[in-house]
This record gives C-alpha cells, structure tokens and sequence, in this order.
C-alpha cells in the first residue's frame, strides 16, 4: 500500500465529521487523525500507516496540533477541516 497524500485526504474525505475527535487518539467510536490510521494511544507501536501520516506532517506541522486546533495556521472548524487543509497544503508544496 502506498500511504501518500493522496492516500490520507481520500481516506479522511470518507470519514464522517461526527467520528472525528480532539485530545484523545480515540472516544469510543470517535477518533483522531492518527487514531483513523490505528493508533490508539501514545504507548502503542506505530504501524505503516501511522508512521507515513507522521512522517507526511513532520517536515513542517504537528499533526496533534492540526487535529486538536491549536495550530495558529489551522482554524477551521471540525478536526476533520483541518486535517484535509494541512494535507492539501502538503500536497501543494510537493
């Protein structure tokens, strides 16, 4: 599987507002960006996935940041919004 850009905006597109969350990687069936990809807390090993979308946003944002709204560039409304903006923007300085 190739974990890209394009990958994480297609998958997060399909994702519901209402099953995202802030400050936790999940809430029963609510979750982060990184809890989407399978991580569920800060203890557990990161998988392909986790690390490619880690990796994605380590070159110039932090990703928690972006999700929980505590970035000064990122002030959309839902986690969901802020996500796919910092992704698209990624993908613009490719």
């Amino acid at each position: 599987m190739k974990y890209d850009v394009d990958h994480f905006i297609n998958k997060f597109e399909a994702i519901p507002d209402e099953l995202w969350t802030t400050g936790k990687y999940n809430d029963g069936d609510k979750c982060c960006a990184l809890g989407h990809c399978g991580q569920y807390d800060a203890q557990s090993h990161y998988n392909e996935e986790t690390k490619a979308l880690g990796l994605l946003f380590s070159v110039k944002y932090d990703i928690t940041l972006i999700n929980d709204g505590k970035c000064d560039r990122y002030k959309q409304s839902t986690p969901k919004a802020r996500i796919l903006t910092a992704l698209k923007d990624l993908k613009t300085d490719q």
